[in-house]
């Protein structure tokens, strides 16, 4: 990282392709890429894998590529990155100054006001009269700066190890959850039709190991999910989103 430093401040953001909350915070962080960069800023991604798929350095590139992530990704299948920084959950950040100190750091969603702030503070340090942009506006209103959230249904692994669930043709697996909204984690080719409380809400097409958004009904709600699978698959995990108090 030491090439980095001097006139840029590294940001070194962990995530995983199949994490939700990685992927509600990426729209952020694509953000202050496009803001940011030109004045200083560099961001590093590392992909440490939740799940089996997210070890084949070839699932991580297809994510990246899909996903539309223009800075470096790191694919971190041995959690060596990992372990060097002490890390704990999906997704993390770490700000580094021009020196090479940690300035800020922050684990999980959320708080994206706070993280803004931090990076702006040590771009003043690089130039002084630099014109930065306004800061960004929340994304969502369970995002903003004071907003209640209702806590939801946790992360929920259909098997205890994190390994898949064969499903057959024609099975539905149902869960009942509280929260804004559902995804799962899936990987398959086939087609899968999204129930809510057995009205049909969408249909879904899978294309390979990845997260799949399922449902977002804004409010914080209690339903019951159904996924029911045209073609054999493999099933992961559900998870689900928080709405406002």
């Amino acid at each position: 990282m030491g090439t980095l430093l001097g006139r840029n401040a590294p940001l070194v953001w962990f995530w995983d392709m199949g994490s939700l909350n990685s992927i509600r915070a990426l729209p952020y962080v694509l953000e202050w890429h496009r803001r940011y960069e030109a004045l200083g800023l560099r961001l590093i991604g590392v992909h440490s894998p939740q799940f089996d798929f997210g070890h084949d350095t070839g699932t991580v590139e297809t994510a990246v590529q899909r996903l539309e992530i223009p800075f470096p990704v790191a694919s971190d299948s041995d959690y060596a990155i990992w372990r060097l920084y002490g890390n704990e959950v999906w997704p993390a950040l770490y700000l580094w100054d021009r020196r090479g100190v940690l300035r800020h750091f922050h684990f999980g969603e959320g708080l994206y006001d706070d993280s803004e702030g931090a990076i702006r503070e040590v771009l003043r340090e690089i130039d002084e009269e630099v014109a930065l942009p306004e800061p960004m506006a929340p994304l969502r209103p369970t995002d903003a700066p004071g907003a209640l959230v209702k806590p939801p249904t946790p992360h929920t692994y259909l098997n205890e190890d994190k390994s898949p669930r064969t499903v057959a043709p024609g099975e539905a697996l149902r869960i009942r959850y509280s929260g804004a909204g559902v995804a799962a984690v899936l990987d398959g080719a086939g087609e899968v039709e999204v129930l809510l409380d057995d009205d049909r809400v969408r249909t879904i097409v899978l294309d390979g190991p990845r997260l799949y958004e399922l449902v977002d009904t804004g409010a914080h709600e209690e339903h019951e999910i159904a996924l029911v699978f045209e073609d054999a698959a493999r099933a992961y995990a559900f998870s689900f989103v928080p709405g406002p108090a």
